[in-house]
């Protein structure tokens, strides 16, 4: 037997199931947009909710270890809670079912068709989204093909007596022989990163008579232990709650496989009880199934049992004592896992956009504080403006880089356009920041050289102040809000204007009063920087709200 030709073939096989697979995922992905992100919004605590979320996410990109990446992600960021991270998990392992079933599909013969389907509608159709739909064909068809390969390559083996013992020992004719199953199955789809992978290679190798059902059924199980280590090592360096919902998900798992490996056999019967014909004749249709059912009963008996699971691994990483002065953990450990999924890393970027605003919220309404507070507050609220700017910078930075790794991945029209919007977006709000530090740092430098600008100078800045601040938080909050409102730019370029004829207003005025002698000299060129600041924070609130209405790249 030429084992070069088996290896080849297998790997080459393996290797095209797998990128037909990621076509079809990021096709998937890519047709299903914004869509995909509104599922995800619509999460609520409700685990049957969670459950569903996580059984679409995985039907639509075909792949259990993303979604639970993405739950472990969102955890991390916290978008959602450790309860609901395990809903999703649930769910997901129902759906990666479906693409065994996809697998049991004799359509082989027709591959080289579906992949020129696919290539016909990805370069001749002008609508973006069949574009998408075309990838999705064309993926579908290398998977097949890449099915069709494995198979050929393991054709040669149903002759040799060395691999026919080896699966000979994992019949299931014996208890030992089925744990040999789970074990294969946990090793290998440890190493392939994808229990689909391994299920496809199960029903190859079933198809070529080399396994039979009872050795299959060990393998598959084996696979959704194998799965986990995907989560375990996306949450390695995350945040305390990623953990939990990575060990979660390794219990949940680990501890399903155990139970029906202590009614294997009945469990086997009930398989082959409610699938159509004898194993025998229909035994990859009869894998799909156990796979199906085994995963169904895991949710029924883990659905009510998600408090005590959340509890249980939040012993096991307890809470850790955070320094208050302390990014937020969730920035600290932003979660670069879901780049992959251009979708859900735009949702984490809006959350820490939307966080990094709230300082800026912060720092504007401690400057309002500093012309109204005693003179020996000011220092003390200017000195938290220049902390909050040192977080802003670092949200900028991290945001910056984030979406930059994310714009190199394979995106549509639509999220390369959030992602350039959003990086110019987190550039304004760091200026925002700085006019407002520069303002304080004006106003601390006369506090503590005892001057003061005059009664009427500090009325006239927080009208221009007052002005800003409920320009960039009406922004914010239609930003947090998600709505993409072009007549706002209509509205944000009268209040511009507005603003700066109040600050040409001003400059005019303190000339006049500074040729009447009525301000002190020391003090005019201060006041002047203050409204200069000003001037610039208005340009800045303006780019905002464009980018906020969706008139901005």
């Amino acid at each position: 037997m030429d084992w070069r030709s088996v290896m080849f073939q297998a790997a080459g096989g393996l290797g095209l199931f797998l990128m037909g697979m990621k076509i079809m995922s990021e096709g998937m992905q890519k047709a299903a947009g914004d869509r995909l992100r509104k599922i995800l919004k619509i999460l609520t605590s409700n685990r049957f909710m969670g459950v569903f979320v996580g059984f679409i996410i995985t039907a639509i990109i075909q792949s259990s270890s993303a979604t639970s990446v993405m739950a472990i992600g969102f955890v991390n960021a916290t978008l959602m809670t450790v309860k609901q991270a395990i809903s999703i998990e649930l769910g997901a392992a129902v759906g990666t079912t479906v693409t065994g079933w996809i697998v049991t599909l004799n359509v082989s013969a027709y591959a080289m068709p579906i992949i020129g389907l696919g290539v016909l509608i990805r370069f001749f159709s002008k609508n973006r989204t069949w574009q998408y739909v075309g990838e999705v064909f064309f993926g579908f068809g290398i998977l097949f093909l890449g099915m069709e390969s494995m198979k050929n390559g393991f054709a040669p083996l149903r002759t040799h007596e060395g691999f026919l013992d080896l699966f000979r020992s994992i019949d299931g004719h014996t208890f030992g022989s089925v744990i040999l199953g789970v074990f294969v199955g946990t090793i290998t789809t440890a190493m392939v990163q994808s229990s689909s992978a391994v299920v496809g290679i199960t029903i190859a190798l079933a198809s070529q008579g080399l396994i039979n059902f009872d050795g299959a059924l060990a393998i598959v199980m084996g696979s959704n232990i194998g799965t986990t280590i995907t989560g375990i090592i996306s949450s390695i360096g995350g945040s305390v709650n990623a953990k939990r919902a990575a060990l979660a998900q390794t219990i949940f798992k680990t501890i399903g496989v155990v139970l029906m490996l202590i009614v294997f056999y009945p469990f086997r019967d009930i398989v082959d009880l409610v699938t159509p014909g004898s194993p025998a004749k229909n035994l990859t249709v009869h894998i799909a199934m156990g796979h199906t059912i085994f995963n169904l009963v895991n949710l029924a008996v883990f659905l009510p049992s998600i408090s005590i699971l959340a509890n249980i691994v939040t012993k096991i990483f307890p809470d850790k004592m955070k320094d208050v002065d302390d990014l937020p953990e969730h920035f600290i450990n932003i979660d670069y896992n879901m780049i992959e999924t251009s979708s859900m890393a735009i949702m984490e970027s809006e959350k820490e956009i939307t966080v990094m605003g709230e300082y800026v919220v912060e720092s504007l309404r401690k400057l309002r504080e500093m012309s109204v507070d005693k003179p020996e507050d000011i220092h003390k609220l200017c000195d938290t403006i220049v902390k909050n700017e040192d977080r802003i910078d670092k949200y900028q930075f991290y945001i910056t880089q984030f979406l930059l790794a994310v714009s190199s991945r394979s995106l549509t029209i639509q999220d390369a356009t959030a992602v350039g919007s959003y990086i110019g977006l987190a550039h304004n709000l760091e200026k925002m920041g700085d006019y407002v530090e520069n303002i304080s740092l004006i106003i601390d430098k006369l506090n503590r050289k005892q001057l003061s600008l005059s009664k009427y100078a500090v009325e006239v800045m927080n009208k221009i102040l007052d002005e800003n601040i409920e320009y960039f938080i009406e922004s914010m909050e239609m930003f947090r809000g998600g709505i993409k409102n072009p007549s706002y730019t209509e509205k944000a370029l009268s209040r511009s204007i507005r603003l700066k004829k109040m600050i040409k207003d001003a400059k005019i005025d303190h000339f006049e009063r500074l040729r009447d002698k009525v301000c002190e000299n020391k003090v005019a060129i201060h006041f002047i920087d203050i409204l200069n600041n000003f001037d610039a924070m208005g340009s800045e609130n303006f780019n905002i709200a464009e980018v906020v209405a969706g008139r901005k790249y």
